[in-house]
C-alpha cells in the first residue's frame, strides 16, 4: 500500500475532489455539496450549474 495524494481542481469557484473509487465530489469550502459522481466531467458540470462564487484556494 502506498500513500496517495488527494487530487482536486476548482470549477466555477467550487472544489472538485477525487476520492477513492475513483469518484468525484463537489465542495464549497469544507461543506460537501454533492453525492459522489463517477466522472470528473459530471462533477464539473454540476459545479458549473451552481451560482458562481469567488475562488478560495485553501
Amino acid at each position: 500500500m502506498g500513500w496517495k495524494t488527494t487530487k482536486f481542481e476548482y470549477v466555477n469557484g467550487y472544489k472538485i475532489v477525487e476520492i477513492d473509487g475513483p469518484a468525484f465530489q463537489v465542495y464549497d469550502g469544507d461543506r460537501q455539496l454533492s453525492d459522489p459522481f463517477p466522472y470528473s466531467g459530471e462533477a464539473a458540470a454540476y459545479a458549473t450549474s451552481l451560482p458562481k462564487r469567488e475562488q478560495q484556494r485553501t
